[in-house]
């Protein structure tokens, strides 16, 4: 009878046996004893590896090869077969914790410690032992999974040590030090990588990739830019390598990172746009993301290049300083702010959530707005470390208390510094001593001492008045940034920004200022002394988008130096559209002395001719007023300030555009009581000077002057209204304060 081969069903069986054979497949060719070309192997195994699914077939080869470590305990192979199949088998969740691909690594390095493989593989499993432990919600603390990437990166540098020239743990400890975070390491890894590279010629591209940016994380900049310029020329990404060359040269300083910085911006590339949008993400509000999103190309370098010169002019700089000063911050606070956690817990004292994994909230606050005017960092007996930091701005002074560790309201960790509102609110506050506690910021604001040592009521209302400072500066800070332009001496400047007269048929703005002598420095000149200044101003619309700026110098020459009580009066002028517009300027004096002004507005009225339109007041005495020049060679005296002395003569000047030539206009200029809450016919008017005047031109140029010698010290309204014969008006009103100095 003659036997037939039984026939195996097709099923789970017959599935799992041809899939161990196919695996088994994949290990012929690596089951040599161990040569010269082990590395390759080693990496090739993994990458064949990288492509099975099925854990009980990956099982079955482990066992095998289990079994011959055990047979040749003297061949490293197959105990290196072992690890990567244990390590598989954690990649794909059958052994979480890689502890079997830890032990197999373990034995490896044992039986050959100067292999640089089993020091890779066994930081390639406590990297992933770190994955499984951040994922782990039941391992409690804020370094979870840290620990096991330092073993990591120390088994990198075991295997750099074994052979300096070996890519794949050189690479891997670039990427592992880095996000660390740690800057105690980041020299170590370098120092590393840099026997890699002079072992390696020529050196490979993400070699250098990987150095510049352990150079630039150890806070070598000069070597890192020589790193990235040699990749941008030889590596494969050249948008990736224009960003990280722009990242470095505008770290420095230098103005040629720009080019490079809007080259890469304009390439699609998927690596470089992540870049971008992380380097934004610090600033940028949510709108300005999204609509970065949605770009592509060039359209993508031209938004970069309008938000970042759109932030140049709004504080008052050269093009291209606002977006070298954002990298020198970027570099600054990844190197002092790192946040060494990788968890971040709140609690209800936590007065702001960044979402930052990468920068604790001071990095936040210095990329936005740098350097504080002020930093304190006392030591307090009981508080957790702490410091306060103040920023001296012309719109406001900002105050923002730091705090790290924990206390019994949740939150924080000793290497996690938070906003807080108020110093009351420093982690374990309520241990330390008060007078300690609240004399160590005595030297920020005079709040302080108040809390400490006024009575009960007093104290009390102190301690609001604090943290109503705290809140508001919270709010204001984490959703602006600044740039703004700093002086070591403040010089003493009243301003103002009057629209009135035209040039070459656009609108005239005088910018007016006067300046106490106070911190200035007279230069010698011919007939007397000279006060060289520079004045910056810049219009802005609704979106803070210039409309307009000057950047001009000069000098205001005196018979001799100004005295106390004195005073020098200069003007500056800017041609505008008609709109209602913000500006912002700055006075200064050389480099060291100079202000910059609050923030404050315009109105240009329209000068189409269509419709009777009014000016600005110009108010004007002979004393403190600059002198204009109009058109038709007229001289108009323009204050910077709305004071005047009881008693003093006010020339008050303003136009009228789009009059009728040859009509007749009544003119009522009045002077009433600013007094809130009370309408126009509840305030008659103090004085009043009407008259008509037929119109020659178009334009209506009138000047006239009222004394104040009948009014009491106190605020007023300057009130002009020019009637057409048509029945219509047009009113305009401008503040005006009577002094008695």
């Amino acid at each position: 009878m003659k036997l037939l081969p039984a026939k195996i069903p097709a099923g789970p069986g017959l599935l799992l046996i041809r899939s161990v054979l196919a695996t088994a497949g994949l290990l012929s060719s690596y089951l040599s004893p161990l040569t010269a070309q082990t590395p390759t192997a080693f990496a090739a195994l993994r990458d064949s590896l990288a492509a099975t699914f099925d854990t009980a077939a990956l099982r079955t080869l482990l066992r095998s090869s289990r079994r011959d470590e055990k047979a040749h305990p003297e061949d490293l192979s197959a105990a290196l077969r072992s690890g990567l199949l244990a390590f598989r088998l954690g990649e794909l969740k059958a052994d979480p914790d890689f502890s079997e691909a830890l032990s197999r690594f373990r034995e490896a390095s044992r039986r050959a410690p100067g292999r640089p493989e089993p020091w890779q593989g066994l930081g390639l499993s406590e990297t992933g032992r770190s994955r499984w432990e951040m994922s782990e919600s039941l391992n409690l603390g804020s370094r979870v999974g840290l620990k096991a990437l330092e073993r990591a990166a120390d088994n990198y540098r075991r295997a750099l040590s074994a052979d300096s020239t070996y890519l794949p743990a050189a690479l891997a400890l670039s990427r592992i030090e880095l996000s660390l975070l740690d800057t105690s390491r980041i020299a170590g890894a370098r120092d590393a990588l840099r026997r890699t590279a002079r072992g390696l010629a020529p050196n490979p591209p993400d070699l250098l990739l990987a150095l510049g940016r352990l150079e630039r994380a150890a806070g070598t900049l000069d070597s890192a830019h020589l790193a990235f310029e040699r990749y941008a020329v030889i590596g494969p990404n050249r948008a990736l390598g224009l960003l990280e060359l722009a990242r470095t040269r505008l770290a420095l300083g230098r103005a040629d990172g720009e080019a490079p910085y809007y080259d890469g911006a304009g390439m699609d590339d998927p690596d470089a746009r992540a870049g971008y949008e992380a380097d934004l993400q610090y600033l940028a509000p949510d709108s300005v993301m999204w609509n970065l999103r949605g770009l592509d190309g060039q359209a993508r370098a031209a938004y970069l290049h309008r938000f970042w010169t759109d932030r140049d002019r709004l504080e008052l700089r050269r093009d291209g300083e606002r977006l070298r000063e954002h990298y020198r911050r970027v570099d600054y606070a990844r190197r002092n702010f790192a946040l060494t956690i990788s968890r971040r817990f709140y609690g209800w004292r936590d007065a702001y959530r960044s979402g930052s994994t990468e920068v604790d909230d001071r990095g936040i606050i210095y990329i936005r707005h740098g350097q504080p005017s002020q930093r304190v960092r006392p030591f307090i007996f009981g508080a957790m470390p702490n410091e306060t930091w103040r920023y001296d701005q012309a719109e406001g002074d900002l105050m923002l208390h730091f705090s790290s560790g924990w206390d019994s309201d949740g939150g924080g960790d000793l290497y996690d510094y938070r906003l807080v509102q108020s110093v009351l609110d420093l982690r374990g506050a309520a241990d330390a001593p008060p007078d300690q506690l609240l004399l160590s910021r005595q030297s920020l604001s005079p709040a302080y001492a108040r809390m400490l040592n006024w009575g009960t009521y007093g104290a009390a209302g102190a301690r609001r008045l604090e943290r109503s400072i705290g809140r508001a500066s919270i709010a204001v800070a984490t959703r602006s940034d600044s740039y703004e332009l700093q002086f070591v001496r403040k010089l003493n400047v009243v301003a103002d920004l009057i629209a009135v007269g035209q040039r070459d048929g656009a609108s005239l703005a005088h910018l007016v200022f006067n300046i106490s002598p106070d911190n200035t420095s007279p230069v010698a000149a011919l007939g007397g002394v000279s006060y060289p200044l520079r004045a910056r101003l810049v219009i802005l619309d609704q979106d803070d988008r210039s409309v307009a700026r000057l950047d001009t110098t000069f000098a205001i020459r005196v018979p001799a130096p100004a005295r106390r009580g004195e005073s020098l009066v200069g003007r500056a002028e800017v041609m505008l559209p008609p709109g209602t517009w913000t500006y912002r300027a700055s006075v200064q004096q050389g480099d060291s002395a100079g202000v910059v002004l609050p923030r404050d507005s315009v109105w240009v009225a329209p000068s189409d001719g269509v419709a009777l339109s009014l000016s600005d007041i110009a108010l004007g005495s002979g004393v403190g007023s600059a002198r204009w020049v109009t058109d038709v060679a007229d001289t108009v005296l323009l204050a910077p300030s709305a004071s005047f002395r009881i008693g003093s003569d006010v020339e008050v000047y303003y136009e009228a555009t789009g009059a009728g030539p040859g009509a007749v206009y009544r003119h009522e200029i009045s002077l009433l009581r600013a007094e809130e809450g009370r309408s126009r016919r509840q305030r008659p008017p103090l004085v009043t000077l009407a008259f008509e005047e037929r119109s020659q031109t178009d334009v209506i140029r009138s000047r006239r002057t009222v004394s104040l010698d009948r009014l009491k010290k106190g605020s007023y309204l300057v009130e002009v209204r020019v009637n057409a014969p048509d029945g219509s008006y047009q009113v305009r009103r401008r503040a005006l304060r009577v002094t008695d100095k």
